[in-house]
C-alpha cells in the first residue's frame, strides 16, 4: 500500500470526492472539511487548485484507489486542506504541493505574493505545522453559521402584502439583478449562473424561495441546497433588497425553507461565509443559527 498523488480529473473523480467529502463529515462529525455542495459549487472553475492523494493498494487487480485527502481553492491566492484524520501526515505534502501551484499561479512570477491556506478554527496539530512552515494567522477569512436539523423551528409569518413563493425560470433576470445588488458580484451573475445552479445535484425547485411584492417585484430570496448523499443542507444565497429590508421578510423566508427541507431529514443546515454584522446575527440567531465558528487565513509570503 503506498499514497500517491495526482491532478483531478473532472470526468473521472467528480463522484468519488463528492462522496469522500460526505464520508468525512458522516466519520468525524467535524465541520473543518468543505461540504460536498460547495465543492460542487466551485470545481468547473476552479480545478487547478484541486489535487487528489490516494492509498493505493497495488497488490489488488485491478488496483484499488481510495481517496485520504485533497487540496480545493476559493482564488488564486485562498486554498483549503480536506483530510481523513487517519492520514494526517500527508498535510506537509499538501502544503507543500499548493506552494508550488501558487508560484505556477502568480501574476508577477518574479516578485512575492501573500498565499493563504484556510482552516477551521480549533486545529492545533495543523496550526502547529503551518507555523513550522513559515504561516502566519493573519485574519478571519470568513464564518460558518451551523444549525443542527433537530432544533425547534420558530414562527415567523410572511409581512402583509408580501408572498412567498418558488422561483420560477422567468424570474432568472430580475433575480440574477437582485443578488448583484445585494452582494456587488458584478455583471458576470447572470441568468445564465442560475441556470447553471439549477442543474446542479444539490439543486432543489421546491428549496428555491423569494418573497414578492403584489406587482411580482422579488423583496427577498433565499436558496436551500441540499447533497443528495449525506442530505446536508446549506443556505446560499440569501438576501434582501435594501427597500425592503427592516421588514422580517428574511426571517419569514428562511424559516419557511427549513420547514420545506425537514422532508429530506438534513442532519445540519449551515451558511458558509456568514457576514458577521449585528444585523446579519440577529437574523441567523433568530432563525436557528446559532454555532459560529471563524476560518482563518494561515498567510506566508511565496
Amino acid at each position: 500500500m503506498s499514497i500517491q498523488s495526482r491532478p483531478y480529473n473532472k470526468g473521472k473523480d467528480f463522484d468519488s470526492i463528492m462522496r469522500f467529502l460526505a464520508d468525512l463529515y458522516e466519520r468525524t462529525k467535524s465541520y473543518e472539511n468543505w461540504f460536498p455542495d460547495r465543492f460542487e459549487n466551485s470545481s468547473d472553475t476552479r480545478e487547478d487548485g484541486v489535487n487528489i492523494w490516494e492509498k493505493v493498494e497495488e497488490t489488488s487487480t485491478p488496483q484499488k484507489r481510495t481517496i485520504v485527502t485533497l487540496t480545493t481553492r476559493d482564488s488564486p491566492r485562498d486554498f483549503f486542506l480536506h483530510v481523513d484524520p487517519d492520514y494526517r501526515y500527508v498535510e506537509r505534502e499538501m502544503i507543500g504541493w499548493i506552494e508550488q501551484q501558487f508560484r505556477k499561479m502568480k501574476k508577477k512570477p518574479e516578485g512575492t505574493e501573500k498565499l493563504c491556506i484556510n482552516i477551521l478554527e480549533g486545529n492545533p496539530l495543523r496550526e502547529a505545522l503551518l507555523t513550522e512552515l513559515g504561516y502566519r494567522n493573519e485574519k478571519i477569512y470568513g464564518y460558518y453559521r451551523i444549525r443542527k436539523g433537530d432544533s425547534p423551528i420558530s414562527e415567523y409569518k410572511c409581512p402583509e402584502n408580501f408572498k412567498i413563493r418558488t422561483i420560477e425560470r422567468s424570474d432568472y433576470d430580475q433575480l440574477a439583478l437582485q443578488i448583484r445588488k445585494v452582494f456587488g458580484h458584478g455583471e458576470w451573475f447572470t441568468a445564465e449562473v442560475l441556470e447553471w445552479i439549477a442543474q446542479c445535484s444539490f439543486y432543489r425547485e421546491d428549496l428555491d424561495l423569494v418573497a414578492v411584492t403584489p406587482d411580482g417585484t422579488i423583496a427577498s430570496f433565499c436558496t436551500f441546497r441540499l447533497d443528495p448523499n449525506s442530505k446536508i443542507a446549506s443556505l446560499e444565497p440569501m438576501g434582501t433588497n435594501p427597500d425592503y429590508r427592516g421588514l422580517g421578510l428574511g426571517k419569514s423566508l428562511i424559516t419557511e425553507g427549513i420547514k420545506r427541507s425537514m422532508k429530506y431529514n438534513p442532519p445540519f443546515f449551515y451558511i458558509d461565509g456568514a457576514a458577521n454584522n449585528p444585523a446579519a446575527n440577529r437574523l441567523y440567531d433568530a432563525t436557528g443559527f446559532t454555532e459560529k465558528y471563524a476560518i482563518n487565513s494561515w498567510v506566508k509570503e511565496i
